[in-house]
């Protein structure tokens, strides 16, 4: 009987256990205003002002899910405790999915908001930090409309479109490396009154530099990833649409070589990609026309990622981390004097084009 009597006080316990679990899960989530999203602005006196969604659980099924909550102060360390004196349960920040920077206060600077908040064991490292072209209060208003989907709406761009992956961990490894330059997601509100995911945004230091348009942001992804989904659209005469290429990447590999003795970079980058559409004049079954169509993309892609080098040369970024890389084959490696000469830099690109499952459509 003593035998019995242990293994059902052992069962009694585990069952015990189990419930207090999930009786103490059931108060958390009741208990507290769990923030989704997070933006962050400035206001005409340099007081920065943060803007929250977050759902609450209380309502009922037929009430708004999404409830917005705003405060205004001189230090973003003290915007969480000011936002609780606004609800009836306090306000956490561990479940947040997206941090919105405003435009203005992107560009002003935040190096703040990394150290005070994103570094706190808190916040996890594969939420996204995205830079709005609008406000963030703009922004978190409009995305109160519809649902929070702000993270997946981001996620799905860069697992099927066209930006490369990026989350707090990889903004943190630029923000603080040596040789490199941090990159987000953009966002803006369309002419429908909508969010859309608005390509890549980069940072020097801590401040907001560059917006990358569609075809910028497709050439940065090919050379950032190993693998894209993105479209990619050749245009061979503007006034006729017809007579245009549409590729879509498949798989990218890249190789840089640091040449220390003659100061220059050569970059060789092999493309696998496919041809979703083509003139009717190519006949990619014949080898002369799919290798004519092969110079015709390697051509264009090379004029597209010299010219998306010299607006980072020019702009003063490096997100690729070209530095970094650099530094990696060059012990006498030094930033100061890297980056001088970053504006001058020689970089060789070749290109090395394969094209699969191709031909399907004319």
């Amino acid at each position: 009987m003593g035998k019995w009597r242990k293994v059902k006080l052992v069962v009694i316990v585990f069952i015990c256990i189990v419930s207090l679990v999930g009786c103490t899960r059931t108060k958390i989530v009741d208990k507290l205003s769990i923030v989704h999203v997070f933006g962050f602005d400035l206001d005409d006196n340099g007081n920065v002002i943060g803007s929250a969604l977050f759902p609450e659980y209380t309502k009922s099924k037929g009430s708004d899910k999404s409830q917005y909550l705003e405060a205004k102060t001189d230090a973003v360390a003290l915007l969480r405790p000011k936002m609780s004196t606004h609800t009836s349960t306090p306000v956490a920040l561990s479940k947040i999915r997206v941090l919105v920077l405003g435009n203005e206060f992107a560009t002003t600077g935040v190096n703040d908001v990394v150290e005070r908040l994103l570094l706190t064991p808190e916040i996890a490292t594969n939420i996204q930090i995205a830079v709005s072209s609008h406000s963030a209060k703009e922004t978190l208003n409009t995305l109160k409309k519809g649902d929070l989907t702000l993270a997946d709406q981001i996620k799905q761009n860069m697992t099927g479109q066209q930006l490369p992956r990026m989350n707090l961990h990889v903004f943190l490894n630029h923000f603080y490396g040596e040789g490199m330059d941090p990159y987000v997601p953009m966002v803006t509100i369309d002419e429908n009154d909508k969010i859309q995911v608005d390509r890549v945004g980069i940072f020097k230091d801590d401040k907001f530099k560059l917006h990358l348009n569609e075809q910028e942001t497709f050439i940065f992804s090919i050379l950032e990833n190993y693998r894209s989904q993105a479209i990619y659209e050749i245009v061979l005469d503007k006034e006729n649409r017809a007579d245009v290429i549409i590729i879509q990447a498949f798989r990218n590999k890249r190789k840089w070589e640091w040449v220390k003795d003659e100061q220059q970079l050569n970059l060789s980058l092999k493309l696998v990609w496919t041809i979703t559409h083509h003139p009717d004049r190519f006949n990619l079954e014949n080898p002369d026309d799919l290798e004519m169509i092969k110079r015709l993309i390697k051509k264009e892609v090379k004029k597209d990622i010299e010219e998306l080098l010299n607006t980072f040369k020019e702009k003063g970024v490096d997100p690729l981390g070209i530095g970094n890389i650099v530094r990696s084959q060059d012990r006498d490696w030094d930033e100061n004097s890297f980056y001088e000469q970053y504006p001058t830099l020689p970089i060789n690109i070749d290109i090395n084009l394969e094209i699969i499952h191709s031909g399907l459509q004319g």
